[in-house]
């Protein structure tokens, strides 16, 4: 959920929009040039903003890591004092991720890049479905096979399309394997907020959404005998102090609720520690859950039962229209396109411009079997707690994740959110309290600026009106790629869906002071990636000679910048560290050992394989 100061001073929308407009003209990479795009938006950060999103993901993926890295000493020609003054940040993060850990690297007996250990076992998917090795036609091709394309496919092909879905890893290999699977009714940036943006009338189509789509993820489990542990369950939005503020946002978004039809009651947990200690909470009957892996699995089954062609090891390089092209030159022509890729694999700033890429943080802690109930859990706060119950053989797992992070930091900005994350989880459940952490992965989420899922017609696609995308999915990936799923079938078929407008990517921006700043934030970070073309900014303060084992950087090489890794073995691998989407420059990141672009959140490992989009392809080896 995105918490905005609302102290900014906004400029207006036209300017706003000048500034959006120029800051895809990749020329203006100069000191002035920057200067002057860049006056704008500091306008808008006159408050203090926070982007602290959290919950779901579902799309395409991040890290690839063979053991914990060590980070990187990170700071351009101006900041060699941040290297100081963040010693001990550093020190702890050198701690933390500097040794292999038990249960946190990525599988290494793996061929498929970017798989992380999580508690669904992502670490063990191997490819079960050819490569396409031929042209082929279809009604609809469907790129990404995460829970929102094989969502999208299950519909169609039981609707009669002819449907082929291309995968560049293997299905459930991006967030869709790194999601924490909650199934919610609650809208998770507060159904007051969505009423004060869009109204009450949009607010309550997001509401009806949210709350149907868990019964058609409930019916499809049962019609095709998915074994994936789904389950009804309750969830629980909770204060995350004891402050009049808090319980005052608590009561604004039960009324709220009340409004928009969204069963709701008032509970008092006090006397229930099973509970996490949380008190006063606000009780979401019929939540839901599964282990999504499971899930989609099934989903790919059912898939291909009823017809539908699903190829893996078919990453999409060219698209024009609704035709496809993979890396291999294969093509595939079909009558509409579905872009189910996280972030579509596209230019159209009218997308990129309008959400930003986050990452948030889980871990999972070993606790006694039954000790705490099948529920859910989310806070008010600005960071974002969320928490469930996976059960495993002879004891339960407690999933908890939060602690955002936007995607493209300096290494010396990240902290350790996994150490704040089982903090907080061991000071409120005293059944975690001395568990163990048997799990520890990241994910990536799109937070839009109007708080709205993008699902519908790509806007302003020349040549094309069949083309549809999956994206912003506001830290909720598994409700909103369902959604998708019945929203975009209707849309293919002709058919009238009631929640079209308020999802549509062509929807207008709302005039709203938090809308305006989300935007203005987001061409900051868009402009800070093009910032660093100039020479000497965006480069970390170290010598390729100092970079210890499974570490990196971006370093200045003449007039461009260069992405620097080292291995366990000492050897060292360069690439350029120009972002092949939209010419960014991309940062390490030393938590998932990733070369990551702060502009639009395309992610790359440490061997410069493009594993998130909207890149297509790797980073350039030198």
């Amino acid at each position: 959920m995105a918490v905005i100061s609302n102290t900014c001073r906004r400029p207006s929308v036209s300017r706003l929009s000048h500034l959006l407009a120029s800051s895809i003209q990749l020329q203006e990479r100069s000191v002035g040039g920057f200067r002057e795009l860049t006056t704008l938006t500091q306008r808008c950060r006159s408050g203090t903003q926070q982007r602290q999103l959290g919950q779901n993901w579902g799309g395409t993926d991040q890290s690839f890591v063979s053991t914990a890295p060590k980070p990187c000493f990170k700071s351009d020609a101006k900041e060699q004092l941040v290297k100081l003054s963040s010693f001990n940040l550093i020190r702890r993060l050198t701690v933390m991720s500097g040794q292999p850990q038990k249960g946190f690297a990525e599988a290494t007996n793996s061929a498929i890049p970017g798989l992380r250990r999580t508690a669904w076992d992502q670490q063990d998917l191997q490819v079960e479905y050819p490569k396409l090795d031929q042209d082929k036609t279809a009604d609809v091709v469907i790129v990404g096979a995460g829970i929102a394309g094989l969502s999208v496919a299950y519909n169609l092909v039981r609707a009669g399309k002819k449907v082929i879905v291309l995968e560049a890893r293997c299905r459930g290999a991006g967030q869709t394997g790194r999601t924490t699977a909650h199934l919610m009714p609650w809208y998770d940036d507060f159904y007051f907020e969505v009423e004060r943006i869009h109204g009450i009338e949009r607010a309550r189509q997001v509401a009806d959404s949210y709350m149907k789509c868990i019964d058609w993820v409930e019916q499809v489990v049962k019609d095709e005998g998915i074994d994936c542990h789904f389950a009804r369950v309750d969830g629980h939005l909770f204060p995350h102090e004891e402050a009049d503020e808090a319980y005052e946002k608590l009561k604004k978004e039960f009324e709220a609720c009340k409004r928009l039809g969204v069963p709701v009651e008032m509970v008092d947990l006090k006397k229930d520690p099973a509970h996490g200690q949380i008190g006063i909470a606000i009780r979401f009957p019929g939540a839901g859950e599964f282990h999504p892996l499971m899930y989609l699995n099934g989903l790919a089954k059912a898939i291909t039962k009823h017809g539908g062609q699903i190829f893996e090891q078919s990453a999409a390089f060219k698209i024009e229209g609704e035709n496809v092209t993979t890396t291999d030159g294969h093509t595939v022509s079909a009558q509409a396109l579905v872009l189910a890729t996280n972030s579509p694999l596209n230019h159209n700033l009218l997308i990129h411009a309008r959400q930003a890429a986050d990452h948030s943080y889980v871990i999972g802690i070993k606790i006694p079997k039954g000790s705490v109930p099948k529920a859910e859990w989310w806070d008010t706060n600005d960071t974002y707690h969320y928490v469930r119950i996976e059960e495993k053989d002879g004891y339960d797992v407690l999933i908890v994740g939060g602690e955002d992070t936007s995607t493209g930091m300096k290494p010396t900005d990240y902290h350790d959110p996994y150490a704040n994350l089982e903090k907080w989880a061991k000071s409120r459940w005293t059944a975690a309290a001395d568990g163990e952490v048997v799990y520890k992965w990241t994910g990536q989420v799109f937070e839009p600026a109007d708080l709205l899922h993008l699902i519908g017609l790509e806007p302003l696609e020349k040549g094309s009106s069949n083309q549809y995308i999956v994206t912003g999915d506001s830290g909720q990936g598994i409700t909103g790629s369902s959604i998708a799923g019945i929203l975009i079938t209707d849309l293919i078929l002709d058919k009238p869906n009631p929640w079209a407008e308020a999802y549509s990517p062509s929807r207008l921006l709302p005039i709203k002071t938090t809308t305006l700043q989300n935007v203005a934030e987001e061409a900051t970070h868009t402009m800070q990636g093009f910032k660093d073309f100039i020479p000497m900014v965006g480069t970390d303060a170290v010598d390729i000679e100092d970079l210890k084992p499974y570490s990196g950087c971006v370093i200045q090489k003449g007039t461009g910048k260069m992405a620097v890794y080292r291995d366990g073995e000492g050897n060292i691998h360069q690439y350029s560290a120009v972002c092949p989407h939209m010419k960014c420059i991309v940062k390490w990141n030393p938590i998932d050992a990733t070369f990551d672009c702060p502009c639009h959140g395309s992610i790359f490992d440490h061997t410069g394989r493009c594993i998130n989009g909207p890149a297509k392809a790797n980073l350039s080896p030198l």
